[in-house]
């Protein structure tokens, strides 16, 4: 797509709508409700992070609802759940946000009448695009790149990322340029001495050993627009 969606699309057009965003990853759920505010005008999604509060949030809505949804949240039981919530709110949009995004899986949200399905390894764009299409009232599938599951790791790291201090989370970032302790300490103001202990204690925080591991899951966060 050579056009930036964002460009593209009526910064107004979901005024009209009332969102729900059931997902239990504070980080994404955080990215998807800015998808929905700044790109497409939403007043403040509501938000679940179990079935139980995905339920309530669908029975207290009416006509111009738009869900995003993950499938594994407590409570939930994949399609079964899907089933479940299209009964509840059978005028509802449902598109369906996961890490298991395998075609098949894709297919039977849509079976069961979702309009979208959404790998979490698709680009920002890729989302926003797809909310667009089924604004419009169309139906899509974007299982995202290499039509495979993110690395769990990654996801539980990432979630792990909302503990780090400011400074440690500007280190965290450029960890993920690939840049050396000498020029992070640089592009911060600080010493070499005290960037190497905000990578200790990051390594520490999101539960690794190594900086590698720091590095992929900061690239991975911002490809995703979730840092």
């Amino acid at each position: 797509m050579n056009e930036r969606v964002e460009d593209a699309q009526p910064a107004d057009v979901g005024q009209n709508w009332t969102a729900i965003v059931a997902e239990d990853h504070p980080i994404i759920q955080s990215a998807v409700v800015r998808i929905l505010k700044k790109r497409f005008g939403f007043k403040q999604p509501i938000l679940a992070t179990s079935y139980d509060e995905l339920a309530d949030a669908v029975l207290d809505t009416g006509d111009n609802t738009l869900v995003i949804t993950d499938l594994v949240m407590p409570g939930m039981r994949g399609l079964d759940t899907i089933k479940h919530v299209r009964s509840l709110a059978p005028k509802a949009f449902v598109v369906v946000y996961s890490s298991n995004s395998g075609e098949e899986l894709a297919q039977g949200c849509l079976d069961l009448g979702c309009r979208a399905f959404i790998g979490k390894r698709s680009s920002e764009d890729m989302l926003a695009a797809a909310i667009e299409t089924v604004l419009d009232g169309g139906t899509i599938i974007e299982v995202g790149a290499d039509n495979s599951a993110v690395s769990q790791a990654v996801l539980e790291r990432s979630a792990l990322v909302a503990e780090l201090s400011p400074q440690q989370l500007k280190v965290f970032q450029l960890l993920g340029d690939s840049l050396l302790n000498k020029q992070i300490a640089y592009q911060l103001g600080i010493s070499e001495a005290t960037v190497k202990a905000h990578v200790g204690k990051i390594l520490e925080t999101l539960k690794i050993t190594s900086r590698s591991q720091a590095a992929i899951t900061s690239a991975w966060m911002a490809e995703h627009g979730l840092i």
